[in-house]
């Protein structure tokens, strides 16, 4: 039996909500953590710029299982106070995390992985919804480059 808070009915036939599972979760495991992966990321990556937001991608070296591991920057030559770089990583990263399941999904299909590192590069602090578009459209390109590349 299907349960009120699971389902609907959709056209007379019932709908189950638990079939679709949208993980919108940032793990431990998917930061960029190692130096020697972010020294490869900064010396044979590519980038993806944004107005005020870069990208710099590159396929890992060994396969680990998880699709992306991601970095997050704020230079303090551009944001001069530690609560504003702050402020800054926690809006990329939020809107990271609600709009990478696209992308992900694209590099499980074609068994690929990447590191990425999410590079603030104007000095002005811009608001979440800015942000949040920023990294929409950088996702998008990622994931176009990653499908014409496969």
């Amino acid at each position: 039996m299907f349960s009120i808070f699971n389902s609907i009915v959709v056209n007379q036939s019932i709908f189950d909500f638990s079939m679709i599972k949208i993980n919108n979760r940032f793990s431990k495991k998917e930061h960029l953590k190692s130096h020697n992966d972010i020294q490869f990321l900064f010396a044979k990556g590519r980038s993806i710029n944004e107005s005020s937001i870069r990208i710099v991608y590159a396929e890992k070296k060994e396969k680990t299982g998880i699709p992306l591991n991601v970095g997050f920057a704020v230079p303090k030559k551009n944001i001069r106070l530690a609560v504003n770089r702050n402020l800054i990583k926690r809006r990329i990263r939020e809107a990271y995390r609600l709009n990478n399941h696209e992308l992900k999904e694209s590099l499980i299909n074609a068994e690929q992985e990447l590191n990425l590192m999410f590079i603030y590069t104007t000095k002005e602090i811009i608001t979440y919804n800015q942000i949040e578009e920023k990294i929409k459209v950088i996702l998008k390109r990622l994931k176009a480059l990653n499908e014409k590349g496969s």
